[in-house]
């Protein structure tokens, strides 16, 4: 039997990073080995570095000791199933399910990195913080997230852990303070989730044809504090390419309103993840894990559900300027072949979910990183 690989999967190599004409077959076999899960596994070894590699290397079950169904598994995240309701379902522990999504959630990213390679944006955006909590509700979060105002594209994510406000009873504030002798969020972290937000945007005025990009989000002060401290983006506000304009957070959340792109995504979270529904015994208990669920749940809403249930066939993708035959290549392999860091373009925030980097709250150390994930 004839086998082919895109690459060698060894970054050393000098077939690792190179663009070849041809298929890469600078490979030789190099025997078997047996597994319970997959039977005998081919092995090769490469003629340029010497490393050897299996067909397991390039599959998303590299390492695992059981398959699971990765469509299936998103369309049960996506539909409000919590972690310990998948595995029911699939006859797995949750520890099981907690590592198909991380490995799932590396190849969202990954396939949407390649797909952002096609695109032409043309449509304004909006930006808001979605607020939910992980761990407790005495550690709240900002999830930043960045919309197209036409297509309710998602065209960023980025985290931020902060302080709980609002009114506490006096026990609870005698919590919140011996707690933060422990973990205490960073007093400015939303400016600073906002700022990479902004650089989100900055890229898509980059690759677009438009002389200038409406940016809207309500009236949160932090905001302009994060478009301030980026040179950039500053440049660009004061020439007018960057027009950053703002709508009170009260106003009517009806499709007139600038934000309701986000007002909508807002929903959607609250609706298809089962962590964030409202009064939920169910929560994410670890920062990193909650995120990969949601850059998961992104792919879902960009490149499978339909822009409108009455839209049969219509993604939110397709409105925002993604050419149908990218769409299908791109979901087409993302099951089939496993993602590598190496030769994957990442920004800051796809970065810190990929490599598992944020801090949970009340946990020592950081979260375990397998070494296939950084290949």
């Amino acid at each position: 039997m004839e086998y082919s690989f895109p690459y060698c999967p060894h970054q050393g190599c000098r077939f690792h990073r190179e663009r070849l004409p041809q298929p890469y077959s600078a490979f030789v076999p190099w025997g078997f080995y047996p597994t319970r899960a997959f039977g005998r596994v081919p092995r090769f070894r490469c003629l340029e570095c010497g490393h050897t590699f299996s067909t397991q290397t390039f599959s998303l079950d590299y390492y695992a000791k059981r398959s699971i169904d990765y469509p299936d598994l998103l369309s049960r995240l996506a539909a409000c199933s919590s972690l310990s309701g998948i595995g029911r379902a699939i006859s797995a522990s949750t520890d099981t399910v907690s590592n198909r999504i991380s490995r799932a959630a590396r190849q969202a990213l990954a396939a949407q990195s390649r797909l952002s390679r096609l695109r032409r944006p043309s449509e304004d955006l909006a930006a808001d913080g979605f607020e939910s909590f992980c761990v407790s509700q005495f550690f709240p979060n900002n999830i930043q997230l960045l919309v197209g105002s036409d297509s309710q594209f998602v065209y960023g994510s980025d985290y931020a852990t902060i302080r709980r406000k609002g009114c506490m009873t006096k026990a609870q504030k005698q919590k919140r303070s011996e707690l933060e002798t422990r973990f205490r969020a960073e007093p400015a972290s939303v400016a600073a989730s906002f700022a990479r937000i902004v650089g989100q945007a900055l890229r898509l005025l980059s690759e677009s044809f438009r002389p200038s990009l409406e940016l809207w989000t309500d009236k949160h002060r932090a905001y302009p504090r994060g478009i301030a401290s980026s040179a950039c983006a500053a440049a660009l506000r004061d020439q007018g390419r960057l027009v950053h304009r703002t709508v009170s957070s009260r106003a009517a959340r009806t499709r007139d309103n600038p934000l309701f792109p986000v007002n909508y995504l807002d929903r959607e979270l609250r609706k298809d993840l089962h962590e964030h529904v409202r009064e939920s015994v169910c929560f994410g208990r670890n920062v990193n894990r909650q995120m990969e669920r949601l850059e998961l749940y992104i792919l879902y809403h960009n490149y499978v559900k339909e822009h409108r249930a009455r839209w049969r066939g219509v993604s939110h993708a397709r409105l925002a300027g993604y050419e149908a035959w990218g769409i299908e290549e791109e979901l087409g392999r993302i099951w089939k072949l496993r993602s590598m860091l190496t030769l994957t373009e990442l920004g800051p925030s796809e970065r810190e979910t990929w490599c598992r980097s944020r801090q949970t709250p009340l946990r020592e150390g950081r979260d375990y990183l397998p070494k296939y994930a950084v290949a």
